[in-house]
Parts: C-alpha cells; structure tokens; sequence
C-alpha cells in the first residue's frame, strides 16, 4: 500500500468512526427509513415499478436534506477545531483528504439509503396481498427495475453529497455553512429545475433541446434516468424521451468537478474568519 493510500484509509476509517459514534447521525437514518416507509404505506401501489415512482418524488426532496446533514459540516468542522491546519503540516495533499472525507460519508449515507429502499422493498407483498393481482404484472414487473432504481438513486446521493463536501470545503463559518446548506438543498431540489421550467416558459430554452438541459440538472438527470430504465419498459403509456447518456454524463460531471473543486480550496489560499 502506498503512503498516499494509506493516508486515504486513515481518513476515510476516522470519518466512519466519528459518524458511527454520533447520535445525529442515528437520528437521521431513522427519519429517513420513518419517511421512506410511510410514503410506501401511504400510497397504497402494489408492484416494484409503482413503488419506485412513488418513492421518487420524496427521494428528490428528502436525499439533498440527507446529504447536506451529513455533508455540509464534513471538512468544516476541521477547520473550525484547528485539525485542518494540523492535518496541512502532514505530507497530505488536499484530495487525499478530500476524497478520504467524501467516500466516510458517502459509505454511511448510501449503507443507510440502500437499507432502506431494500427493506422497503418488502412492503410490496403486504400492500398487495392478492396473488391474482401479482401475477396479473409478474410478466412485466420485477425486482430488477426497483434494483435499478436504488442504483440510481445511489449515484444521485453521491453526487448530492460531492455538492456538500465542496460547499464545506469554500465556507468558513458555521453562519455560512448552515446558510449554504439551506440555499444549496433548494437549489439542488428544485431551484435548477425552475430554472429550466421558466427558461422554457420565456422562450429562452428552446423545446426540441430541453433533454439537454434537463441533463444539467442533477434531480433532472437522477429523474430521467429512473424513467428510462426503470418506468419505460414496463409500461405501455409512452414515456417522454430523455437522451441517458448525457444524463449520465451530467451527473459524472457534476460530482467529479465538484470533488476536484474541494479538493483545490482545502489546501487554497483562502483567510477564513471562525465566528
């Protein structure tokens, strides 16, 4: 093992450790799992494909609050107890950490969401408990559509949480963080998507290129994606087409900037004032 990838492991296993020990953190893995279930009781679908619809709507509103709880503090609570200068006196370069920070979270966050969805999973035979009506859609519903859709939504949590861990990354005090988290889980939740929608309504977005924008937009992209491989092949009403692969690309590009973005303001030339 290199030095540098065992300076990673050191960060990455002290991340674990310290959420594993925080109270917080249970909280939220119960809030989430209360939410995932009730919505599921809730709306009383039968079938793995209606589950998956029926959870998507919240998941887009419930995972960039997740992410920002688990996020937004992540490299700035080292910089606020003075373990960030420490930590720069070491021969550790700035994406080590980073990336060391993110994928401690990133194992917590997707151990608690992926749980979750597949326990939630189980309540598809209790809400329809009658055989003739699961074997009416056996043939077209299965398990391998909800499989796809907790992958899905798996890769949008890593590119909400990469948002957070550069937001942690640029602020410098605790005001600003929380303000941060406020302003960047509405604007991943649903401020991108206005965005579009008034563009279009404006005549500024043109029509026929409207897959293409909606690509720009994580929740968009995490949302067409569920649409195209989940919900199109199963049912007979048509789907509006959305192009995969630039929704893919979209959410690569998303997380893998913004990481690159942490990455380069840990160890950056920045005078943060502490409160």
């Amino acid at each position: 093992m290199t030095g540098r990838a065992e300076r990673f492991t050191t960060i990455f296993e002290r991340e674990l450790r310290t959420l594993a020990r925080s109270r917080s953190v249970w909280l939220l893995a119960i809030g989430f799992f209360g939410l995932t279930v009730t919505a599921a009781l809730l709306s009383g679908t039968s079938g793995y494909v209606p589950l998956a619809l029926t959870l998507l709507t919240p998941l887009e509103l419930v995972l960039p609050v997740f992410a920002a709880a688990l996020g937004y503090r992540a490299i700035l609570a080292d910089r606020q107890r003075g373990e960030l200068s420490m930590l720069r006196t070491y021969p550790l370069d700035g994406y080590a950490y980073t990336v060391g920070v993110y994928c401690g979270r990133l194992t917590a966050l997707l151990g608690i969401i992926v749980v979750t969805l597949l326990l939630a999973v189980i309540l598809v035979p209790v809400l329809n408990p009658d055989p003739a009506a699961l074997a009416r859609t056996a043939g077209l519903d299965s398990p391998l559509y909800y499989l796809r859709f907790v992958v899905l939504t798996a890769a949008f949590a890593a590119v909400i949480l990469a948002f957070f861990i550069f937001l942690s990354a640029v602020v410098g005090t605790a005001r600003r963080g929380l303000v941060g988290a406020i302003v960047g889980v509405l604007v991943v939740s649903i401020g991108l998507d206005l965005a579009i929608v008034l563009g279009l309504a404006s005549g500024v977005v043109n029509s026929g290129a409207l897959p293409w924008y909606l690509a720009v937009s994580p929740a968009s992209a995490y949302r067409g994606l569920v649409m195209t491989y989940v919900v199109a092949p199963v049912t007979t009403t048509p789907v509006r087409p959305a192009i995969p692969a630039a929704n893919a690309v979209g959410l690569a590009m998303w997380g893998l900037l913004l990481l690159l973005g942490a990455g380069s303001f840990v160890w950056g030339p920045v005078t943060y004032v502490q409160e």
